[in-house]
């Protein structure tokens, strides 16, 4: 993170509102000023890599160490780390130079790349002699568990040398077998985890002591840490150097029987849905009923007390209709128990929309541009109402078409209106939010709460969809039972309707104040804190 991102964030901080910083602001992520623009994409640093081939270790590299995984995923880390360093040892003399520095072992192709084949993975065990391929299970099946631990290899049909190893092994798999795969696999799919750390560490360390990885003497340190894992050194520091080394040693490929395996795994083993039994279930509101409506009451009476003998007043009929409209939208999200769910998040983009007007709308505080939204808006009215007209067959049953026609032709006949194709303000809701001080609400909910609008995939995914809990199928998504319970949008839909309440407040000043809404939780906090000052 750069040092200016650092000082900014720290800058938000001080000048926030009290509200917790994100639990993952610590990530080491690129920010969005280090993303690029490229037409209309940003992209991050690391895509801009050119030649980028990125290849996963879940799906990718790590089936390739399926044995070392099977005994993580059995044994105590203590002993599972003594037997790879004891396989490691033994399999050292596969890959030492010939005394002349020669070695067999392909150049790097430009292109692609290093095509690095100093592993002793499932196909480089497929590849060895018998002899030498005896010599390494019998230091796995020497441990009391080795059997059970890599018994659920013999279930996959494609591996590698199966012949071998069911040879070898000599007792057959039983259908729970591919429980203690899972669980296995499980442990290794996140590629940074201690288990994927521990088998990616002895990748790193048959290269280092086959002489294919030598460090210099100012690194002399790192190799004694590696050497010695995880006994040596900081592990903040040692650990991500393992992945980051284990990285150039890949297989430019992965294996065809790889695809194969995780097909196996799919089409034997069920998914495990964890959403299963679930039921929809509706929260109660936490708006305090009594402050709405106290609230809209209020506004109505400051509105009436304002009226002018004007015929048409924008100024007055769109600063109150913008709020009063927010009061219902709020009314319904709480009224309804619709604050936790898809339709919570539609309203309150259209309050993000409707405080962001209402700002604007303030800040320019020009009669022009009061008439411009408001003209805009009976223009929408007339093209619908027009639309209409040239529809053949039934009519949408949501549309009022004598309130469409009223609207149209409420301040001029509607041959003498036009309709704007564009947007009111010839601008757009960021450009908006920017020129009246709002960037920090456009910020923190538009972006997220239009996807449930235009139903994107991450709205889909978020609502729909939940991971299987099978690791053999990879955390593959799967239909929820019921849509996801959201967290609640009251809190925030109630503090957006509350800052157009202060802005109305300022456009129409009045010795009363408007009173503001509050949940249920800050009426119960108020009495105690009355009494907490009354002592």
């Amino acid at each position: 993170m750069s040092k200016g991102s650092k000082k900014k964030r720290k800058k938000q901080r001080k000048l926030g509102d009290g509200q917790k910083d994100s639990r993952f602001s610590s990530l080491n992520t690129s920010t969005i000023d280090q993303h690029r623009r490229i037409g209309s994409k940003l992209v991050p640093p690391l895509a801009r890599i050119p030649k980028m081939m990125p290849l996963s270790w879940a799906d990718d590299h790590m089936p390739e160490m399926l044995w070392a995984v099977l005994l993580a995923g059995v044994l105590e880390r203590e002993h599972y780390l003594d037997v790879l360093r004891k396989v490691a040892v033994r399999c050292r003399s596969w890959f030492l130079r010939d005394d002349d520095g020669s070695s067999a072992e392909q150049k790097p192709d430009p292109e692609v790349g290093l095509n690095f084949s100093i592993i002793v993975d499932q196909t480089k065990l497929a590849e060895v002699s018998d002899e030498e391929f005896h010599d390494v299970i019998t230091i796995l099946l020497a441990h009391p568990l080795g059997y059970a631990a890599l018994r659920p290899i013999l279930l996959i049909d494609d591996l590698p040398g199966i012949a071998r190893w069911k040879r070898e092994i000599s007792v057959d798999p039983t259908k729970d077998d591919w429980n203690t795969l899972s669980r296995a696999i499980a442990k290794v799919l996140d590629h940074q985890s201690e288990t994927s750390t521990d088998i990616r560490w002895f990748k790193v360390i048959v290269a280092i002591i086959s002489g294919r990885i030598i460090f210099p003497m100012s690194l002399a340190e790192m190799g004694e840490e590696f050497r010695l894992f995880p006994d040596k050194g900081d592990m903040r520091v040692v650990r991500p150097s393992i992945r980051s080394m284990e990285m150039t040693l890949r297989r430019r490929d992965p294996a065809r029987w790889i695809g194969q395996f995780w097909a196996q795994a799919l089409r034997d083993t069920r998914c495990i849905d964890p959403s299963e039994g679930e039921e929809y279930t509706f929260t109660e509101t936490g708006i305090d009923p009594r402050t709405l409506y106290a609230a809209r009451d209020r506004v109505i009476d400051r509105f009436r007390r304002n009226i002018r003998a004007e015929r048409v007043d924008a100024r007055l009929d769109s600063a109150f209709g913008l709020v009063l409209y927010a009061f219902s939208v709020l009314e319904e999200i709480g009224m309804h128990r619709i604050h936790t769910r898809i339709v919570g998040a539609v309203a309150l983009r259209s309050l993000v929309e409707v405080c962001i007007t209402l700002r604007y709308l303030a800040k320019t505080d020009s009669s022009e541009m009061w008439q411009s939204y408001r003209v805009y808006g009976a223009g929408q009215a007339k093209l619908a109402f027009l639309k209409m007209q040239q529809t053949h067959g039934d009519l949408p049953n949501f549309l009022d078409e004598s309130m469409l026609y009223e609207i149209a032709n409420e301040d001029r006949w509607q041959e003498f209106l036009d309709i704007d194709v564009g947007h009111w303000a010839n601008s757009n809701l960021r450009k908006l939010a920017i020129d009246c001080g709002a960037k920090d609400i456009y910020d923190k909910y538009y972006d997220w709460s239009s996807g449930f609008i235009h139903g994107n995939w991450a709205a889909i995914r978020d609502t729909n969809f939940v991971n299987c809990h099978n690791a053999l199928h990879r955390l593959h998504r799967i239909p929820r039972v019921v849509h996801r319970t959201l967290n609640s949008v009251e809190p925030d839909a109630i503090g957006l309707v509350n800052e157009m309440i202060a802005v109305v407040e300022n456009l129409f000043p009045s010795d009363e104040k408007i009173p503001r809404i509050a949940s249920k939780k800050t009426m119960q906090r108020e009495p105690e804190s009355h009494q907490k000052t009354a002592g």
